[in-house]
């Protein structure tokens, strides 16, 4: 008389299908950013008052990048690392980085009216999260990091 239990067995299979199934469907349907970058101790200088942060925000000391993916646009989304351009139907946006008083600095091309023109522009990060026009197109701000911002834009 054989007593598998097959019953347990499928049942741990199924679970076992559904839960690679749902990780799958997570990872292609995901809209990650990738994290931050961040490099290996910086050779025979490194002692442990070394601040790591610092050394991420002044990629000079390092001899690297501190964001290294270009700037995309995914959908209406925008992901727009600190200083590296990205053209997107005539607009060109830059982000300069966060500034003290809780703002952040965006530098705009506008292709249509002068492409040798840069538009500085000074935003609140609360003023950016409830919206923004530039150039007849609405933004909104979804997330901001020193090293990053993301945008999404909508029409209206």
């Amino acid at each position: 008389m054989r007593n598998d239990r097959p019953i347990e067995l499928v049942a741990i299979a199924g679970i076992l299908l559904v839960g690679g199934f749902l990780f799958v469907w997570m990872i292609v349907l995901s809209d990650a950013v990738p994290a931050e970058y961040r490099s290996a101790s910086p050779g025979f200088g490194w002692s442990w008052d070394f601040d790591y942060e610092d050394a991420i925000l002044d990629a000079g000391r390092l001899g690297a990048e501190p964001w290294p993916w270009p700037a995309k646009q995914t959908g209406n989304r925008f992901v727009l690392p600190l200083n590296q351009p990205l053209l997107s139907e005539g607009l060109e946006i830059t982000y300069r980085g966060m500034k003290e008083s809780d703002g952040f600095g965006l530098d705009m091309v506008i292709q249509r009216l002068d492409s040798s023109v840069t538009y500085p522009l000074n935003l609140a990060v609360m003023e950016a999260r409830r919206g923004f026009t530039i150039a007849d197109r609405h933004f909104t701000l979804e997330q901001i990091t020193p090293l990053y911002l993301r945008l999404r834009a909508s029409d209206q």
